[in-house]
Order: structure tokens, then C-alpha cells, then sequence
């Protein structure tokens, strides 16, 4: 067979790893939760212990957590929410470095001066505890991706809490976070004077968004950063909670950065993102779906149409469901809330 006429066939017998439900976005009569509460935009230079970035980061968090409740019925509602899909073939977990054990105090986040305002994201682990993801100021304007676990964690050697005995360890009650554990620090910062166009400065930059897996306890982190190839939409993930995350992985590149958040459900993973590639006032809407648990992203769908302005992407994931939501905004009205409905396929 002619190596043409083979790629072709195989081509063919590939299968997309999801298809749109919805043959368009479909508009709801829902509110934007970039109007309840109106969003503020993030300032580089707001000190991150101050009032009025607890104040923001309160908002902030209200407003992600009413653009999951609007997704949910919908959610639900559909069959394949209820389905699972089978098991692929997935990489070996990569051999990465033990996590710190530093302690970052026993307050309600891990302690680090530099961390950027309203950039902390906190998510339970159940049982096993919780996790932080956040940004950190880095030098020359940029910023670098930090993570910490507050759990129960074991001792290292030595330990006094393990006796003493070499090679001895034990498990301690994590009354203090433990990190910072490093997920990125490729950020380059400014670079030139169009970077505040993109979004790219310093702490004015959207907060990362994290996920934890019920089903094998992974750590699922979506973001957007401008790396050394450029800016656009990374994703990394920990596979276990004593080692440091795997290398992060690009969804997209593109001209500038934008907000990303990310989804999971046993090993379908889902990160919804404002494509870097769409210029402003006429942003897209873009979905990344893994089958692997974050191993390998096999497709990228745009999910809004093609003469809108849409922001504030928002992802639920269930069984083989999918369903992305955001803002689209139009001069001298309100936001309009649509969403999208997808089926990942088996």
C-alpha cells in the first residue's frame, strides 16, 4: 500500500475523542457571572494580605462557583452523564522529584509573601486533605506557579517525629501546608510593550484553575502563561501527592493570554480556555478533552461562534458529558450566557 493511500486509511479510522451535542452554542436567559458580582479587573501592584483583595478573591470565588451551579442542571440532564468512558492506553506516570515538606504555616492558605492577590485557588482532596495552586511573584514581572498540599504526609528519614531510626518513617497529621511545591516557573515576564495587551504582566493575570480526580486522586491544574515559545494555555498534573507535578504540557499557543479552567471525571479531563489566537473583542471560547488523565490531549474544539466576544469560559465534566459555559459581551448591554454541550466518545 502506497504510504499516501495508508495515511489516509488511517486517518479514516480515527476517531475524534469528542463531538459537539449541540450543533451551535445555545443562548440562555441565565445570568453572567461576570455581572453577579460585576467583575473587577486584577491590578498587578494589590497587596495580596490587604482587605480589599480578600474582598475580591471572595467575589472571585462566588463567581466561579455560580458559573459551575448554572452548568449543573444542564449537566445532569444528559445521558451520557450517567455513562463512563472506557479505559485507553495512558503514558507511565514520569519519574519526578519528591515533593518539599517546608512548612507553609496552618493558616487558611500556605504562607508566602509574594503570592499575587486573588490568585489562590484552594480544592479538597476529601479524606486526604486539601490542595492550593497560586501564582508568586517572581523578578522582572513574572510570576511563577506554586502549589501545596495540607494533609497527612509521611516523615522523612531521620525524622524526629519517625524516632530517629535511619530509613524509618511515619505518617504525621499535616496541621501546616507543606510546599511550595513548583508547577511552573518558565513564565518571561513583559518582554515588550505590548504586554499589557496581552494580559501579561506580573500578578494581572487570570488565577489558575484546579481539579482534583474522586477516582484516583490526581491534581489537575489548568493555566495561562507566556512561556519561552510565547504565551498560551498550559496544563500540568500530580499524580501523587509526595512527588512534584509532571512537566506542564501545551494546549495552545497564541498571541496573548486569557483565562483557562479545567474540569475532570475519573480519566476524562477537560480544560476550558479563551483562545490566545482571537483577538480582542472578538475572543473565542476553546475546548481541550483528555481520555488519559491529562496524558495527551487529543482534541481542541471551539466552542462559541465566530462574530461574538466571549470570555469567562466555564467546564463540567461527568461520566461522557461535557458542558462549557461563558460570557459574551456586546457594547451598552449585558453579558449573555451561553453554553455547549459535548459527548465524549469511547
Amino acid at each position: 500500500m502506497a504510504p499516501l493511500t495508508f495515511a489516509l486509511v488511517v486517518a479514516a479510522c480515527e476517531k475524534p475523542a469528542i463531538r459537539w451535542v449541540d450543533a451551535e452554542a445555545v443562548a440562555t436567559n441565565l445570568p453572567s457571572p461576570l455581572v453577579y458580582p460585576p467583575y473587577v479587573a486584577t491590578d498587578s501592584t494589590l497587596d495580596a494580605s490587604s482587605p480589599y483583595a480578600d474582598f475580591l478573591l471572595t467575589q472571585d470565588l462566588w463567581r466561579e462557583a455560580g458559573g459551575s451551579n448554572l452548568l449543573e442542571p444542564t449537566l445532569t440532564s444528559m445521558p451520557e452523564a450517567r455513562d463512563s468512558v472506557a479505559n485507553h492506553a495512558t503514558l507511565p506516570p514520569v519519574q519526578t522529584a519528591s515533593a518539599p515538606l517546608t512548612s507553609l504555616g496552618n493558616g487558611n492558605a500556605p504562607a508566602d509573601s509574594l503570592r499575587c492577590a486573588r490568585s489562590i485557588r484552594v480544592v479538597s482532596a476529601g479524606a486526604r486533605g486539601h490542595v492550593a495552586v497560586w501564582w508568586s511573584r517572581g523578578a522582572a514581572g513574572r510570576v511563577r506557579l506554586a502549589a501545596a498540599w495540607r494533609d497527612s504526609v509521611v516523615a522523612p528519614a531521620g525524622d524526629s517525629t519517625a524516632g530517629g531510626v535511619a530509613g524509618a518513617s511515619v505518617a504525621v497529621q499535616g496541621s501546616a501546608w507543606r510546599g511550595p511545591i513548583m508547577i511552573d516557573s518558565l513564565d518571561q515576564g513583559p518582554g515588550d510593550a505590548q504586554a499589557a495587551d496581552r494580559g501579561a504582566y506580573g500578578c494581572a493575570r487570570p488565577a489558575p484553575s484546579v481539579a482534583i480526580d474522586k477516582k484516583y486522586g490526581y491534581v489537575h491544574v489548568a493555566y495561562a502563561l507566556t512561556g519561552p515559545e510565547g504565551p498560551g494555555v498550559f496544563y500540568a498534573h500530580q499524580m501523587d501527592p509526595r512527588s512534584q507535578f509532571e512537566p506542564p504540557v501545551a494546549i495552545i499557543y497564541g498571541e496573548r493570554i486569557g483565562d483557562a479552567r479545567v474540569a475532570v471525571d475519573a480519566d476524562v479531563v477537560a480544560v476550558a480556555y479563551e483562545d490566545p489566537n482571537s483577538g480582542l473583542g472578538r475572543r473565542k471560547i476553546g475546548l481541550a478533552v483528555s481520555r488519559t488523565s491529562g496524558h495527551l490531549f487529543e482534541d481542541r474544539l471551539t466552542a462559541s461562534g465566530g462574530i461574538s466576544d466571549a470570555r469567562d469560559p466555564h467546564v463540567l465534566v461527568r461520566g461522557r458529558a461535557v458542558v462549557v459555559g461563558w460570557s459574551e459581551t456586546a457594547a451598552g448591554a449585558d453579558p449573555i450566557f451561553r453554553l455547549r454541550r459535548a459527548r465524549v466518545e469511547r
